[in-house]
């Protein structure tokens, strides 16, 4: 199977998840493709993007159907499809999307050219839009991932049902996600789960003696490291010792800084900015644990289940992180990490010296959390349903 992917930006640091899912698809024996709308930020990149074969084209970002090349483009495809080229431009034009549409009309050339069997894109956004576009032009099966901001942020739930119609299914990282999909679109969608598969790791052999506690995140509200930076206020005097080092980058990065210095934490609190998985990874294995307090943000966007926490406990490094949307499905409380309420800096202070006061709970919790990742997070399995969908798509028919 030839399978088209339609991403916003690619390759993107912070979406790690993405690129190993194509190659593992790559590695299962499918030929991948990739047109993103928009390049890359100018960020390190994984050195796992050597390893892709996919060839990765960028679509014009504001094309015009008076350009002779896009004009060639589209007479092609409404050659083949006249009545659904005419009746897709008119509800784009009407929608006020028709630059997604133009865009649209360039990947389903390429999906005549390159013989592409199946489209799929990554966020209910801009993408889906394309990708949904693209296959209707071409008669071409359309699956869409839907994560978390693309689903709860107050600017994209309203306009969630119109991106994913005529989408033959939608694939999402956590059981509560199907559920709240489920709720809002239409029954003829159907809705799967698919884990972000994460392949355990060599267990930490620094969680008994490290004082690090990590954060590895976007710096954006709905991570809530506001609290985390809080809580290491609270910890000043019961455990002076520790260390917090904060991955990542972002809009909140300025006020965090500032959040450091006016709270005298500027030799506890180290903030690392953006690193690459390798870098990540060496991050991992010197911490004694991975700490992400999650937050239902004033957006309304939330954390559908983070990424960071699965490979934290792929590695058996304990974790601790709030009862927010999908993360109690990973993180079960006292079993196989501990949650705290969002917004709780009290809390969080007491479960990170609990855990850096008791080694050996600490290492229960991270073996148990890697053995729990082993079953439900295998990459192998994650690959598989994820084929699957593809697949009972391609029996299915195309709408």
């Amino acid at each position: 199977m030839t399978v088209l992917y339609v991403l916003k930006r690619f390759p993107r640091l912070s979406e790690t998840f993405v690129l190993h899912e194509m190659l593992r698809l790559e590695a299962a024996g499918e030929h991948v493709l990739v047109d993103a709308l928009l390049e890359p930020d100018d960020e390190p990149q994984h050195r796992e993007l050597e390893t892709l074969r996919a060839e990765v084209r960028y679509v014009d970002r504001r094309p015009r159907l008076r350009q002779p090349r896009v004009l060639r483009i589209h007479a092609r495809v409404a050659m083949r499809a006249p009545f659904r080229w005419a009746v897709r431009a008119i509800e784009a034009k009407r929608q006020d999307r028709f630059r997604r549409f133009v865009q649209a009309g360039i990947v389903a050339d390429r999906i005549r050219r390159d013989g592409v069997d199946h489209v799929h894109a990554h966020f209910a956004t801009a993408a889906a839009e394309v990708a949904r576009d693209a296959g209707y032009l071409t008669r071409r099966p359309v699956t869409v991932t839907a994560h978390a901001k693309d689903i709860f942020h107050v600017d994209n739930a309203p306009r969630l049902r119109q991106r994913l119609d005529g989408v033959d299914a939608v694939v999402t990282v956590s059981r509560c996600n199907v559920d709240h999909l489920r709720s809002v679109l239409p029954s003829a969608v159907s809705v799967h789960h698919v884990p972000n598969g994460v392949a355990v790791a060599d267990v930490s052999s620094t969680p008994g003696t490290s004082n690090v506690v990590l954060c590895v995140s976007r710096l954006v509200a709905k991570k809530g490291i506001d609290v985390l930076v809080d809580a290491f206020v609270a910890l000043a005097t019961s455990h002076p010792h520790l260390v917090l080092e904060i991955v990542g980058s972002g809009p909140l990065l300025g006020e965090l800084e500032a959040r450091v210095r006016a709270n005298g934490l500027g030799s506890r609190v180290r903030l690392m900015g953006r690193l690459t998985s390798d870098e990540v990874a060496l991050a991992y294995g010197r911490c004694a644990m991975v700490v992400l307090p999650c937050r239902v943000d004033e957006s309304g966007d939330r954390d559908g289940m983070p990424t960071v926490l699965v490979e934290a406990l792929a590695r058996g490094v304990p974790v601790i992180s709030t009862n927010v949307a999908g993360v109690p499905e990973l993180v079960r409380d006292g079993d196989t990490g501990l949650l705290v309420p969002p917004d709780d800096p009290g809390a969080l202070a007491v479960a990170i010296g609990r855990l850096a006061d008791d080694r050996e709970f600490a290492a229960r919790l991270g073996a148990s959390g890697r053995a729990l990742v082993s079953t439900e997070f295998d990459p192998t399995t994650s690959t598989a349903r994820l084929r699957g969908v593809f697949a009972s798509c391609a029996t299915g028919g195309v709408r």
